[in-house]
């Protein structure tokens, strides 16, 4: 491993005394060995050239104190003293090269693009990297380090998404398709009946009779799963600052599957006009108009639902002993970006979730989350009757977060899957499956990025689960059809005698 900087130190006035100057740096290489274990070495000046108003170093180092980090140490160094000294300070640092040598966890399948790198050369599992771009804040804020860590992720991600995906069975059903009311997907006839009407790729207007459905399994899931469970409900927003899906770790690992959030650059009317004469005279939307005049994005809208969650206890300090807190949140859609058009109601853009979350220490996190499991799955094992099965799977927040999350080492499983069988090939997807709830532990995963602290430093763990009436609804009516008479008792009693209808004759 070597690193090799060479920087200028730009000063706010001319050098009174190179002499003494030239002193003062070598009593700064004193602090570049602040640190080192005993028996290494930290970094080193390789050339220094004072100039009348700059002073040119080349530095180098192996792990310990690299170059810039050994360039801020020198700086302040040099500010405090050349300030006493000789009236002048430092005013700024200028990257002119960058250059690392750094031994690689794997071979990289294919190439590695990364912000700040010019050029990057594998050879004998060494990577030779000339960065660019670097300025004094990309040094403080210690960019380089985390720049090598998101390269090693990279290559382990690679290595992960090379292989297939961890999943094993755990339990399934017996086989019930045929018990199936319906054999095709149902969206064309929903459509026809007036149960629903699209509006955009996976955007759709649900209708009375659809809407009633969706509620009522709600509703089923609110009384079996999160009221008896002890579970209060919340309204978690829906659209997320970026600061805290940066915490979460979703703006590195899915932000192609994400929506975004711009507001107006201003709502001085006088700044709109353009483009509301623009619109009204041309008869068309003008989206490009339209972006002139919003500010970038701060927000996106809610992907996971919970994001908001893990911000309450965000620098907070938490007492174990008053947790477990458990949440449930269905206030308002998730949104997912999903490429290639959506055909079907099985997969949307904007759906509804019932998000259940909560935290308290390890043995509570694997417990409530192996509760809601269960409840869940006697919904649709006994009330839907459907063909299912729960799969041990990858833990996809990691994946999210974009953090490599290989088969599972440790005696309780992170991530469970809830999956029905389908009798037919979906719309939008080459299968003929669906999955339909998840069940997660995240150990202290959110506490380490959201800094959660704990009264006497214990363990806080935290846990979600995802449920989708949308799903659910969906492949409910795959099961016992159009026919409400035909449906059971346990989701009848929230709707009533009748399924709401749209009027008769509504539609000439």
């Amino acid at each position: 491993m070597r690193f090799l900087l060479k920087a200028v130190l730009e000063l706010s006035g001319r050098v009174k005394d190179r002499e003494a100057l030239k002193g003062l740096l070598k009593d700064a290489e004193e602090v570049l060995q602040k640190g080192v274990p005993k028996g290494e070495e930290g970094a080193l000046i390789r050339e220094a050239d004072i100039g009348d108003d700059r002073v040119t170093l080349t530095i180098e180092s192996g792990r310990h104190v690299r170059p810039h980090d050994a360039i801020m140490r020198i700086k302040k160094r040099l500010s405090e003293r050349l300030g006493r000294e000789q009236g002048i300070g430092v005013r700024a640092v200028d990257v002119k090269s960058y250059e690392i040598w750094y031994p690689l966890p794997g071979q990289p399948r294919g190439s590695i693009r990364l912000p700040f790198v010019e050029r990057m050369d594998v050879e004998d599992g060494t990577a030779h990297l000339v960065l660019k771009d670097l300025d004094e804040t990309a040094l403080e804020r210690k960019y380089v380090d985390r720049l090598l860590r998101r390269l090693e992720e990279k290559i382990k991600e690679a290595e992960v998404s090379g292989k297939a995906e961890f999943s094993r069975t755990v339990k399934k059903s017996g086989e019930r398709l045929e018990k199936y009311r319906l054999r095709e997907d149902p969206t064309e006839e929903l459509a026809r009946r007036n149960w629903v009407k699209h509006v955009a790729s996976g955007v759709w207007t649900i209708l009375p009779p659809y809407a009633a459905l969706w509620r009522a399994v709600e509703d089923l899931v609110m009384d079996t799963v999160a009221r008896p469970l002890g579970f209060s409900e919340v309204m978690l927003p829906k659209i997320v600052p970026l600061d805290v899906q940066k915490k979460k770790g979703q703006l590195f690992g899915i932000p192609n599957e994400m929506w975004w959030v711009c507001p107006p650059r201003t709502r001085d009317p006088r700044e709109w006009e353009e483009y509301r004469d623009r619109v009204k005279i041309t008869g068309q939307t003008d989206p490009e108009g339209l972006m002139e005049n919003l500010s970038p994005p701060e927000f996106s809208l809610a992907y996971a639902q919970c994001e908001p969650f893990y911000d309450i206890w965000s620098g907070r300090v938490v007492d174990r002993d008053k947790l477990p807190v458990k949440f449930v949140d269905a206030y308002g859609p998730t949104w997912r970006y999903e490429s290639g058009g959506l055909k079907g109601l099985e997969r949307l853009s904007e759906f509804k979730r019932m998000e259940f979350v909560w935290i308290g220490s390890p043995e509570d996190a694997i417990s409530i989350r192996d509760a809601v499991r269960d409840r869940a799955l006697e919904i649709v094992d006994k009330i839907f009757d459907l063909e299912w099965r729960i799969d041990a799977t990858t833990a996809v927040y990691l994946e999210h977060a974009g953090e490599a999350a290989g088969e599972e080492d440790r005696d309780y499983v992170r991530t469970y899957d809830l999956t029905v069988s389908l009798p037919f090939e979906t719309a939008s997807r080459p299968e003929r499956e669906l999955e339909i709830a998840s069940f997660h532990v995240h150990e202290d995963h959110y506490a380490r990025n959201f800094r959660w602290k704990e009264k006497k430093g214990r363990a806080l763990w935290s846990g979600c689960a995802g449920i989708s009436p949308t799903r659910w609804a969906y492949v409910f009516l795959l099961r016992h059809g159009f026919d409400y008479h035909n449906w059971p008792e346990e989701i009848k009693k929230y709707i009533g005698r009748e399924l709401p209808t749209m009027p008769e004759g509504l539609f000439v």
